[in-house]
């Protein structure tokens, strides 16, 4: 198997004016969550005028590539791709760095002493035009229009070339997929060790220690040194991000899906949102809650449901049809949450559950003598907890509303032994409690919209 190089690049933004310049940005797919989605933005580069179809062909054929992969197979649905065709004036790059050509990024060979390495020399040029087109990017592909195999990246960045011959003939864009590891992922090369902490690479050994623990044994993942270094270890022996023609090990992959978690949120909408008033089902007095999710292929979305602190134990869809006379008492205000968690097979997390949850949060009556619905408040919440277990410290982060809450740690008495206030982020201190169970409840409005058991 041939080996790709793969050197990583610290890249900083740098802001340009645009001076009225307007550029083409050519949808290649487009997902349900819209600009909130994952998004992958692919720039071209020594394509002249003449040559932008092919360039366009060649976006189509490598979005087709990126989805016949897991896991972005499955979560297509998250993911956007976007073209950005300009022509450069000279067709290629550069063979070296002393030899450019005009191209637009200024991307030649060579760069930083290794031959295959293609990379951009002007960097202000590249975030121009990703400002002036998609700024909320994700990850970016430099394609370069060249013969010569070469690609490299890091930190959101690719740079590779449209190299079609021998091995690459019936997959030649494979390496975005490799190099989607390291912009995305942050995963390490497992052909050589880079001395870093990553997803798949550490210095501890100890199966039961590992950060790839939960893992070991499955699918022959465990603990391999690597041959340059027998202090650092990887967790596979013939995974994508080592041998090309490969796919990633379940580490890998599990990393990958975690990091889509952490940009795409599941819950892209949800009825009835804050109108004054819903009108029940006046044949049976009921009213119906619903969510629109984004969902992977296959499903493996888990929805649990909550009214008035009890669990719909048997209720998993992504509706909710409440009726009235099974209320106690239908003109107090009630709160309802449906909370959506990914139980992919691909994830083997700890706590995933406490991790990674999309909230919606409903707080409604009955109006007296109508058969009208008060919605009072309607929000939606995505929470992130780190780390779990905690240890000196648990951080809480709620997103997207924006509406101040409180972050309480109880024992399991229910006393309150950390609290604080926050917008989006809390962090409870925890390390002079002792260890165990405890019980995270999340206040907003004097009501809670989360509970969890966390442990240290």
């Amino acid at each position: 198997m041939k080996r790709l190089f793969y050197a990583f690049v610290l890249l900083m933004g740098i802001s340009a004016s645009m001076r009225g310049q307007q550029y083409t940005v050519d949808e290649i797919h487009q997902s349900k969550a819209g600009r909130n989605g994952l998004n992958i933005v692919i720039l071209s580069e020594g394509y002249t005028e003449s040559q932008l179809k092919r360039f366009h062909r060649e976006s189509v054929e490598m979005a087709d590539s990126f989805f016949r992969h897991t896991p972005w197979k499955e979560y297509k649905e998250y993911i956007n791709f976007y073209a950005v065709p300009i022509a450069s004036n000279v067709s290629g790059a550069g063979l070296t760095p002393e030899n450019p050509v005009d191209n637009v990024y200024g991307v030649t060979f060579g760069a930083y002493g290794v031959d295959r390495m293609p990379w951009p020399s002007n960097m202000s040029k590249v975030y121009q035009v990703l400002n002036a087109t998609i700024p909320d990017h994700d990850m970016v592909i430099i394609l370069v229009n060249m013969n010569k195999y070469g690609g490299g990246g890091g930190n959101g960045f690719v740079c590779l070339s449209n190299f079609k011959s021998g091995y690459w003939v019936n997959d030649y864009f494979q390496t975005i997929i490799h190099e989607a590891g390291h912009a995305l992922g942050d995963l390490a090369d497992e052909y050589w060790y880079d001395g870093r902490e990553r997803p798949n690479q550490t210095r501890t050994s100890n199966p039961e220690r590992v950060k790839w623990k939960n893992w070991i044994g499955k699918d022959k993942v465990g603990v391999y040194p690597y041959e340059e270094d027998n202090t650092w270890y990887r967790p596979h022996q013939n995974c994508l991000m080592r041998y090309l023609g490969k796919r990633y090990c379940d580490v890998c992959r599990e990393a990958l899906v975690e990091e889509i978690h952490k940009k795409v949120k599941p819950i892209i909408g949800y009825a009835p949102d804050n109108k004054k008033s819903v009108y029940a089902n006046v044949e049976d007095d009921s009213i119906t809650f619903s969510l629109e999710l984004l969902k992977p292929k296959p499903n493996s979305l888990y929805v649990s449901w909550k009214l008035d602190g009890k669990v719909f134990e048997d209720e998993h869809e992504d509706s909710l049809t409440i009726q009235f006379d099974s209320l106690e008492t239908p003109t107090k205000l009630h709160l309802l949450t449906a909370s959506v968690e990914d139980r992919s097979k691909y994830l083997l997390v700890d706590n995933h559950s406490s991790i990674h949850v999309s909230t919606i949060t409903w707080r409604f009556k009955r109006e007296a003598d109508t058969n009208a619905i008060e919605v009072v408040s309607s929000s939606k919440d995505d929470i992130t907890l780190s780390s779990i277990p905690f240890t000196d410290h648990l951080t809480v982060r709620v997103a997207e509303d924006g509406q101040p809450f409180t972050a309480q740690l109880c024992d399991l008495s229910g006393r309150v032994v950390v609290a604080r206030d926050a917008v989006t982020e809390a962090v409870l201190p925890t390390a002079t409690l002792p260890d165990g169970v405890y019980v995270l409840r999340l206040i907003r409005k004097g009501e809670m919209f989360y509970s969890r058991k966390v442990t240290k």
